[in-house]
């Protein structure tokens, strides 16, 4: 029996201060041999269908990126099985995706193609409304984690101005030493793509960073700091990468996709993150609080702790709302699931995989 695949856990979108926030064009390989874009609505088995396609290829040895919904952290947006360089998608809102070269490369699985329409006629008002209801519980908690944002952008104000820049500056400068000078050059068009390894969920902030930097990578971790002073050393160090002609990963910060919390080079086995879950198997913790000069804001103890307070209240009550969405969105399923022929949808997943194996005979 094969040794089972890896499988690789983010999110390619988010519930963020700005609304859902989308890196859904990362999700599928520069190089694609076959895109199936999967249409249907909710409780139509889209999910599912990819879901099985991955567990099958994971049981048959093969890496598999599993990429998850923010929205319900159960619930898959798309799979790719790295070696086939074939990706599944959920083209269905808010990611509304259609194949860029149909035919050739990509093509449509309407698994709408195996509903009784009939059915759903007759609850055409109850489905209209509630679609509104999903959106207005959106809407309210995208308000709510930008009032969060506002907080947080608060907090980096007041602690910024205790960065010393010389010791920022020099820091990123042994790190750069450490990490990529030594390497080698390689004559390689370096590519830099953009995920979540974690998410404001229904279940509040969900996160798949250990499945992304597993136990053989080389991990550094940046303990404490402020998230500005993260990301300008993860974007500078993911620069010097490129430079050298190495991909990299960058993984954005679920409530502010401005920040960076996450960069890996999977070609180097590299992983750098601001991640307290790595602390315990990090190869180097490097305090960031070292950089900074709290006495410059130590007068603003009682502002940074208002901030924190309601930073935090206005999060949980986000999450709140987009649970209150999900759970709306949940009996929509329902009436959907009632009038899916699934034996259908089985044979035509049976069918794909029997497809994606054959790509996989001919490489």
């Amino acid at each position: 029996m094969a040794q089972k695949g890896r499988a690789k856990k983010v999110f390619p979108g988010g519930n963020t201060s700005r609304g859902f926030y989308s890196f859904y064009d990362y999700i599928i390989p520069e190089d694609a041999e076959r895109i199936f874009v999967i249409k249907g609505g909710p409780g139509t088995g889209k999910s599912s269908f990819m879901r099985t396609i991955g567990e099958d290829f994971l049981k048959l040895g093969y890496d598999v990126e599993l990429h998850y919904c923010s929205s319900d952290n159960k619930s898959l947006d798309g799979v790719v099985i790295k070696k086939a360089n074939v990706a599944l998608l959920d083209g269905t809102a808010p990611h509304v995706v259609d194949p860029k070269h149909p035919g050739a490369v990509g093509e449509i699985l309407n698994l709408g193609g195996y509903w009784d329409e009939s059915r759903l006629v007759k609850d055409k008002y109850y489905i209209i409304n509630c679609n509104k209801q999903i959106k207005k519980r959106f809407e309210s908690a995208y308000r709510y984690l930008g009032a969060a944002k506002e907080m947080q952008d608060d907090m980096e104000e007041i602690i910024g101005e205790g960065v010393d820049r010389e010791k920022l500056n020099k820091l990123k400068t042994e790190l750069r030493y450490e990490l990529v000078d030594g390497v080698s050059t390689i004559n390689k068009s370096a590519a830099v793509r953009h995920l979540f390894d974690s998410s404001i969920t229904p279940e509040g902030l969900v996160d798949y960073v250990e499945s992304i930097i597993q136990s053989n990578y080389i991990c550094y971790y940046l303990k404490g700091g402020v998230g500005t002073v993260s990301t300008e050393i993860l974007s500078f160090l993911a620069d010097e990468y490129t430079m050298k002609g190495y991909g990299v990963e960058l993984y954005h910060q679920p409530l502010n996709p401005d920040r960076l919390q996450t960069l890996v080079v999977e070609g180097l086995k590299v992983g750098i993150t601001i991640n307290p879950k790595t602390e315990m198997k990090a190869y180097k913790i490097i305090d960031l609080d070292s950089i900074i000069d709290e006495d410059k804001f130590k007068d603003k103890a009682e502002l940074l702790q208002k901030d924190a307070e309601t930073y935090l209240r206005m999060l949980e009550e986000g999450v709140r709302r987009i649970k209150m969405a999900k759970l709306i969105h949940d009996d929509l399923e329902k009436k959907y699931v009632t009038c899916m022929n699934f034996e259908a949808v089985t044979e035509l997943r049976n069918r794909t995989v029997e497809r994606i194996k054959g790509i996989l005979r001919n490489k």
